[in-house]
């Protein structure tokens, strides 16, 4: 593979400024329409570094992996999570308006303490205790469908990783009141977080608008339901398993210090909020990938079958489903949970010989990495045995069997979860979720395309299904 020279972090006299295409205005309804489209032919057009005019700043895209482990990974430490200008010099970071200083949003000495504190919660063995819940509750899921169902696998997926983030942390069911109060206030696409990674994301929250209104309405109800949780647990023995009972009982190594109330409600809804909502829509991409591609759809079912036969799953079945694993490996290539990954540059640097100013905004985006042909072959193609290293032999192997897990690629060629030490925490989590739920679900369900339905992508926070995904399921067994 094409290896290229290693970026260069402190900004020299030979760096010369990035590309990008000229109008403000043009390039800020863009990216607030289609930015997926925009972006890749952005890359294709001016290389590597690109700076994009939004508003009264600039972006600068990164679409190098190299140059994206030099950000992420070598030099993290020269760049902050708080990208957006709130104005008077200082700085806030995408989604604060809903997850506070939880991991995701936190900086800095008080994110790396956090992150240790709460990292023991996501060691693969405790995860592992969760897998029964995994395969319990898709199991709950189908059982509902009946054949020939028209189903929309956006808000079905939705669900089931409602009820899993519900289950596991805050151990309630999805039709407990509790549950219920979460699925009805969780803002997800409303107000401030329509627009929030735009540059006057801050002015627009402060508006009267409806979406506005709803959008606090909602966030007040979901905090008021975890701190009720929170207030709950305090009362308690501390003996949970869930993790609103581990981050309560969570102390600091080096002052035996617990998290206030306000710190763990923001951690909880960090977890919440990002722990269902990107493997919903990981889940949903792979169906409709699966819908058009009977061959591998066929070979999932097949894997399966020979591996479950009439039984669900379980922590110990996954390292038999390669071929299912594999599925959701690719789906998250071609449709990454997330937008992209942001940060801010806390002094001038140099990166792929293009000089990235301080302050800037740098965003690294998964789907335009994920597709470049340099990394990728038929980058479009939806091929899961990319990540196969040897087919059976009943399976011959194409060009593309192994690709992906071969020696050479650059790490962040492949970017699901962010990379580095703000890697998302739950991709363990969320991986072993998605794996158990398409082999639960896939024991007795197939689904097919609805046919003249044009399935588009919505790019925001996340990357869905712009009006959902409607599939229609046949049973497969009886």
């Amino acid at each position: 593979m094409t290896q290229l020279s290693p970026p260069v972090a402190t900004a020299t006299a030979s760096a010369t400024a990035a590309p990008g295409p000229g109008g403000r205005i043009r390039s800020l309804l863009a990216m607030s329409g289609h930015p997926l489209d925009y972006v890749g032919g952005l890359r294709d057009r001016y290389g590597p570094v690109v700076r994009i005019p939004l508003g009264w700043r600039d972006m600068y895209m990164i679409s190098d992996p190299e140059a994206a482990h030099e950000v992420l990974v070598t030099s993290h430490r020269n760049f902050a999570k708080d990208v957006m200008s709130a104005g008077r010099g200082t700085w806030a970071a995408p989604l604060e308006v809903i997850l506070g200083n939880g991991l995701v949003t936190s900086d800095g000495t008080f994110h790396r303490k956090q992150r240790r504190l709460i990292q023991p919660m996501f060691h693969h063995e405790r995860i592992a205790g969760y897998g029964r819940a995994f395969a319990e509750l898709s199991d709950d899921l189908q059982s509902g469908w009946k054949d020939g169902d028209r189903l929309d696998m956006q808000v079905e997926m939705t669900e089931l990783t409602l009820a899993i983030v519900a289950r596991t942390l805050f151990d309630v069911s999805l039709d407990s009141d509790v549950a219920r109060t979460i699925r009805t206030a969780v803002p997800r696409h409303e107000g401030p977080l329509r627009w929030d990674s735009l540059p006057f994301a801050r002015h627009l929250a402060k508006l009267p608008l409806p979406g506005n209104k709803r959008f606090y309405q909602g966030r007040a109800s979901l905090y008021a339901i975890v701190d009720q949780l929170v207030a709950e647990r305090r009362r308690g023995d501390g003996q949970g398993a869930d993790l609103l009972s581990l981050l309560l009982a969570a102390r600091d190594a080096d002052t035996g210090e617990p998290m206030d109330d306000l710190q763990v409600r923001d951690e909880a809804i960090t977890l919440l909020m990002a722990g269902h909502e990107t493997t919903a829509s990981a889940l949903a991409w792979a169906y409709h990938l699966l819908g058009n591609d009977p061959g591998a759809r066929e070979r999932m079912h097949a894997e399966i079958d020979e591996v479950l036969g009439d039984r669900l799953p379980t922590v110990e079945d996954l390292p038999r489903l390669v071929w299912t694993d594999a599925v959701l490996s690719e789906a998250m290539r071609l449709y990454p949970p997330i937008l992209g990954v942001a940060r801010r540059a806390l002094t001038d640097f140099e990166v792929c010989g293009r000089r990235v100013p301080k302050d800037a905004f740098v965003a690294i985006v998964p789907w335009v990495v994920h597709r470049d042909p340099r990394w990728w072959p038929q980058p479009e193609r939806f091929a899961p045995q990319r990540w196969i290293e040897s087919p059976p032999s009943a399976d011959p192997a194409d060009e593309l069997t192994g690709h992906a897990v071969r020696p050479g690629r650059p790490r962040l060629a492949y970017l699901p979860f962010g990379g580095g030490p703000r890697q998302c925490i739950g991709n363990t989590f969320s991986r072993m979720e998605g794996v158990m739920a398409l082999a639960t679900l896939g024991r007795h369900w197939e689904f097919d395309p609805v046919p003249g339905f044009t399935v588009d992508s919505l790019a925001r926070i996340t990357i869905r299904p712009r009006q959902g995904l409607p599939v229609s399921a046949r049973r497969r067994h009886s």
